[in-house]
């Protein structure tokens, strides 16, 4: 019984400390005239929870991407690629590369979510098998606005 407590309360710790800490997106910021803003976010979500993928922006690590973060970049008007990937030493982010081509805009902004949905869940004796679906796209705002509410700056 003690055993399985510590290993709840490690789990909880563990997934608790991966999740972004910063202040809860309240508004957006303010555009630059010469700029687009690009809000990157995920939605807080059980699996990869303690994964911090890092993105990148035109092949250069920028920034790792806690759950239920969100982060704002700007970038110059004209194509850029976003990819995510694995992040660094021991991230356990299980979703491959994904990658977004776009051509922004300036004075506009864009909203990216990363997810990771699970799926199902599975044991047979004591192997234990989990399955999800990721996704790295463009979202309107609308939408993103409602999930943005729950993240906390990364």
């Amino acid at each position: 019984m003690l055993k399985k407590i510590i290993v709840l309360f490690s789990t909880s710790f563990l997934l608790l400390a991966c999740n972004a800490t910063g202040p809860k997106f309240t508004q957006f910021e303010a555009l630059d005239t010469n700029q687009a803003n690009v809000y990157i976010y995920r939605p807080w979500a059980m699996l990869d929870g303690a994964a911090s993928p890092t993105i990148q922006i035109d092949g250069k690590d920028n920034f790792d991407l806690s759950n239920g973060g969100y982060k704002v970049i700007s970038l110059k008007p004209g194509k850029h690629k976003l990819t995510v990937k694995e992040g660094a030493f021991m991230s356990n982010w299980r979703a491959g590369e994904m990658n977004i081509e776009h051509k922004f805009e300036a004075n506009k902004n864009y909203f990216v979510r990363l997810s990771a949905e699970l799926t199902d869940v599975g044991s047979y004796g004591g192997v234990t098998s989990v399955s999800g679906n990721y996704s790295f796209a463009l979202i309107k705002e609308s939408y993103a606005l409602n999930e943005l509410k729950e993240t906390k700056k990364n």
